[in-house]
């Protein structure tokens, strides 16, 4: 229930951000504002302010502004001139533009907002590599705070941050600052050349959440299950090794160790597991995740982090463009409509808030690009009509235009409607 209110919160604000681009633009060129309206379908409630109907309408995921001019008629007794076709085809280029910026900066401010209200998560210590320098100085469930002088502002979950300035510093020892329990500590850890890496390594895994090895649930029939495990089992110790995380105990198993010590209750136990893959073996169990830790960062360096991590998202947009072309049908795969997006919201809102709200500024990210697509009925199809004029010095004819949009429009629609089918299919499948 409370990823249905966040989901259609969502969307309700990002569309309305939206529209109210477009709204400002339009009052700004003094174009005549028909209606501005929040979701479809009959009116809720409604109200007239000036020359403009603003609407809540019933049906909730979109909404729309209804500028004087764009159907395939003009209304009665509004003057040519105050119409959007009766306007210069770069006030319209600058409408219909309106509403993509307004998303675009919609996403940094909730992309901010999400990094100075809720913190980035800290690299906690996940396991340790035995014989390696980390194991004489870090314990696994150490919270990093600094590595080489500087605090660790990183979202990612394999933290390449940290990796890059053990790099930077090596061959010298890497200074360490970590929180255990309540006590900070620092450290100066020697590093070692892997030549299977290709890089220096202190010999620690980091991970922005540990899980314990401890099984939360345990589907009957799993492998586990039928090992001999139950649930509320603690994994102590994998061949006669201490586990102390879920990292440590998937690095004795990819090892090849099969042999468990644990604890049930004041009991111990030793537990013989098949000879399967990891991947089975772990079918059809869940183990306790521990909290994740968070740190806010200083205001000046929320700026840089959020350009950041605008700069990685346009990145991966061009990644996806990139596949969309090469691969289109596996691109295609990839594609979300409302439930496939409620369900990205639902996994924000398990993992946290400021994943809550990196997804929510991905989402407004996302409706400012498809929008700019020249499209019939988006506002990039709008920009390309626009372009055109000017190009050619000659209006299209207003219907031909209207025509192309309203097919377009269909066309949008049953596409949405295939996407959803795809996404309930997928969340059953």
């Amino acid at each position: 229930m409370i990823t249905l209110f966040v989901f259609i919160g969502t969307i309700l604000f990002l569309i309305g951000v939206h529209e109210l681009g477009h709204f400002l633009v339009a009052k700004l060129a003094r174009v005549w504002v028909v209606e501005f309206a929040i979701g479809f379908g009959p009116a809720l409630v409604s109200w007239r302010r000036g020359e403009t109907k603003y609407s809540l309408r019933i049906f909730p995921l979109g909404g729309y502004v209804k500028l004087a001019g764009e159907g395939l008629d003009l209304e009665e007794g509004i003057p040519f001139e105050r119409t959007l076709p009766g306007k210069p085809p770069l006030i319209r280029i600058a409408v219909a533009l309106a509403g993509p910026l307004m998303n675009l900066a919609a996403a940094f401010v909730i992309a901010w907002l999400g990094i100075v209200g809720f913190g980035l998560p800290q690299p906690q210590v996940a396991a340790l590599v035995a014989d390696a320098p980390a194991a004489e100085y870090l314990r696994v469930g150490d919270v990093v705070l600094e590595v080489g002088g500087r605090p660790i502002w990183d979202w990612r979950a394999n933290f390449p941050e940290l990796s890059r300035r053990i790099q930077e510093i090596a061959p010298d020892p890497v200074p360490f600052v970590v929180r255990r329990g309540k006590e900070e500590m620092s450290f100066e850890i020697p590093v070692k050349y892997s030549a299977e890496d290709e890089r220096y390594i202190v010999g620690a895994y980091f991970a922005p959440r540990l899980f314990a090895p401890e099984i939360e649930a345990l589907e009957p029939g799993s492998p586990l299950e039928r090992a001999g495990l139950w649930k509320g089992d603690v994994i102590e110790a994998a061949c006669g090794k201490e586990v102390s995380s879920l990292t440590e105990l998937f690095l004795a198993l990819d090892a090849g160790c099969r042999e468990l010590t644990v604890r049930r209750g004041d009991s111990m136990l030793a537990i013989s597991l098949p000879e399967d893959p990891i991947e089975e073996i772990i079918r059809g169990v869940a183990f306790r995740a521990l909290p994740i830790v968070y740190r806010r960062p200083p205001l000046e360096t929320s700026f840089s982090l959020t350009g950041r991590w605008f700069e990685e998202t346009f990145a991966g947009f061009k990644r996806a463009i990139a596949l969309l072309v090469r691969r289109p049908r596996e691109a295609g795969e990839m594609v979300s409509g409302p439930v496939g997006i409620a369900g990205i919201l639902g996994l924000g809102i398990q993992a946290g808030g400021v994943w809550v709200m990196f997804i929510i500024a991905l989402i407004s990210l996302n409706l400012a690009f498809f929008n700019l697509i020249p499209f019939p009925a988006l506002d990039g199809s709008r920009i390309l009509f626009s372009l055109v004029e000017l190009i050619i010095r000659k209006p299209i004819p207003r219907k031909v235009e209207a025509a192309i949009h309203t097919v377009g429009f269909l066309i949008l629609l049953g596409l949405l409607f295939l996407i959803t089918m795809k996404d309930i299919l997928r969340l059953f499948g």
